[in-house]
């Protein structure tokens, strides 16, 4: 005869009173996500630009190295044309031709290293960059100023003087650490580009580039399917890669024959910076 709520406990009253009010949890509920959403998205755009920092720093590492690293190839180049300077005169009064000829390249590739590393500081015309980049493009990269650098200093070495050895031994052993860096550098950034897409991703951006809706894509549309990540490939470089693409030669790629191209093809440190800019 008594009402319900005059037989509960005091503790149970409490419990249904706290569960009548509960219709205001959905709205917490809300702004618990869209806090989380906010928080998310927050972290992402951190994430992206801390990607786009270490991609610009590796990018720099494989194509300039460190400034300690470039400093033992400025000083290598100096040692080369001093130690050169003073032996060239020697070796021609002596009538030792083959060695001053050697000498002489010694010389001059000492001037070149001077003018490759120090080109920041030195007034170096911007015609030398310009034929650098058209008809010695490698030496705008660590790995290929390396493989010069060892060659130049076994070229000094094979004076067998004990200068000659001493200074032609510090330039092979910069060239191999300037080869050990530019291609960890460069191992480093192609692993953050690849790491960045998964293959539906891979494949979303395959299919808006494949205009005809055909399944495949042809050269023109590999090019712009390319820029959409960022990588400018010149037209040397996009026939060459279309070419090892087009497995069949009827001039139209796959899907996935264009995945495997991607995991399997090294980009250079250029091309995987302008990538990385576009993330």
């Amino acid at each position: 005869k008594y009402p319900r709520s005059f037989l509960l406990r005091p503790e149970q009253t409490n419990m249904n009173t706290h569960q009548e009010s509960t219709p205001l949890a959905p709205s917490s509920s809300a702004a618990a996500t869209t806090v989380s959403s906010l928080l998310t998205r927050e972290n992402a755009e951190k994430a992206a630009g801390y990607v786009k920092d270490q991609a610009e720093k590796l990018s720099i590492a494989a194509k300039s190295g460190t400034w300690s690293i470039r400093a033992l190839a400025l000083l290598g180049g100096i040692g080369m044309v001093t130690t050169g300077a003073l032996s060239l005169f020697g070796r021609i009064v002596t009538l030792h031709w083959v060695s001053a000829l050697i000498n002489f390249y010694v010389i001059i590739l000492g001037v070149l290293v001077i003018i490759l590393e120090g080109r920041k500081w030195l007034p170096v015309p911007k015609s030398f960059e310009a034929n650098v980049r058209k008809y010695a493009l490698f030496l705008d990269f660590i790995w290929g100023r390396g493989c010069l650098y060892f060659f130049i200093g076994s070229l000094q070495f094979s004076l067998m003087n004990m200068i000659d050895i001493t200074v032609g031994l510090f330039m092979c052993f910069v060239g191999i650490a300037y080869v050990w860096f530019g291609m960890k550098a460069a191992k480093k950034l192609s692993q953050l580009r690849k790491s960045l897409f998964s293959e539906e991703e891979l494949r979303d951006k395959f299919n808006a580039a494949d205009t005809r809706q055909a399944g495949t894509i042809d050269y023109g549309q590999f090019r712009v399917l390319m820029r959409t990540f960022g990588i400018v490939l010149n037209n040397t470089e996009a026939e060459s890669a279309f070419l090892r693409l087009d497995k069949s030669g009827e001039g139209q790629v796959t899907f996935e024959e264009f995945l495997v191209w991607w995991g399997n093809t090294q980009f250079d440190a250029e091309q995987n910076s302008q990538f990385a800019m576009s993330v």
